[in-house]
């Protein structure tokens, strides 16, 4: 599979590492604004990732609409700031191309409507890069609700904080970036869709100075589901999160360590250690070699994300007025 890199910000080094360390996989083209130079690590680099870098005999576009047009390019995978996923995606898929786009989806739900629109036209695999997805700990807690709490849940809160963003200038222009909720709170908003559905309303308050929420997730049998966190003072470490309770059972993330309390017992969970950034690229390239649709993560659950992300905006905005969904 030959695949095309748009974007070498935060995500699209941390996607070129991925790319990399899969042996079926020929990262064939690559565009961005700048250049930086081959063999020199890239600034998207996790700790817990090997070291990427800019292979030499990648092909260079300094327009993405070249990488598109590219006939040698199968796939192209989008890491570039949200504003522009709608187009380059239409533009992809017009060419033929799969794609793998970074979350959020798009600005809006209409976007998301022309997005999935086109790839179903054009019947090549689209994906969206809720990483998430493939966290041993997140999955971990889906199968927790029906192993252990038979899909009783009693409550949920899930937070994600860190301070505010200072690695790309455009993600602080919410007409660029959505802001926080669509940018950072998606991750858990398309977590919570995951694991518990749509709910009947939403509402928000903020959490802080800077661009944060306080949310609420409300459904008809009672279930309530927390959303905390967002852009806070500038130089705040990062934290994520999750406190599911059911009967008798409750099930913890805190600090990279994930807590199962049941019959009288307070235990930590072993998962297995894997490189999650690794595990979606090989996922998506599996789906475009044999042709099918990612049912592990279906691009219209990702639309509904930004939907719901939106209307949490609203809400927020609006003094934590609930709002029907």
């Amino acid at each position: 599979m030959r695949i095309g890199l748009l974007g070498l910000g935060f995500m699209g080094g941390a996607h070129l590492s991925a790319i990399e360390s899969l042996a079926n996989v020929t990262l064939t083209a690559i565009s961005s604004r700048t250049q930086p130079t081959p063999g020199q690590p890239l600034r998207g680099d996790l700790p817990h990732q090997k070291t990427g870098a800019l292979p030499a005999d990648a092909r260079w576009y300094g327009d993405w609409r070249q990488l598109i047009s590219d006939p040698e390019v199968d796939a192209v995978d989008i890491c570039l700031p949200t504003h522009l996923h709608k187009e380059v995606a239409l533009s992809a898929f017009a060419q033929g191309k799969h794609v793998l786009c970074e979350k959020p989806m798009a600005l809006t739900f209409a976007d998301c409507e022309e997005m999935l629109d086109a790839a179903a036209e054009s019947g090549r695999v689209f994906m969206v890069a809720h990483v998430l997805r493939f966290v041993s700990s997140y999955r971990y807690a889906a199968s927790f609700l029906v192993s252990t709490l038979h899909a009783s849940v009693l409550s949920c809160t899930m937070q994600r904080k860190t301070g505010y963003p200072k690695w790309g200038e455009w993600l602080g222009r919410e007409e660029c970036s959505g802001g926080a909720i669509l940018d950072l709170l998606i991750h858990d908003i398309d977590q919570a869709l995951k694991l518990f559905g749509k709910p009947d309303t939403v509402r928000a308050i903020s959490d802080g100075e800077i661009d944060t929420m306080k949310g609420h997730l409300r459904y008809s049998n009672g279930l309530e589901v927390g959303l905390v966190g967002g852009w806070y003072e500038a130089g705040r470490p990062f934290s994520a999160g999750f406190e599911i309770y059911g009967n008798g059972a409750e099930l913890k993330l805190e600090a990279g360590k994930l807590r199962l309390i049941a019959s009288g017992k307070d235990q930590l969970v072993e998962t297995p250690a894997e490189e999650e950034y690794t595990e979606q690229m090989r996922y998506f390239i599996e789906c475009c070699e044999k042709q099918i649709a990612p049912e592990l993560c279906p691009p219209a659950e990702s639309a509904e994300a930004v939907r719901i992300a939106n209307l949490l905006r609203a809400s927020r905005d609006g003094n934590g007025k609930e709002l029907s969904c």
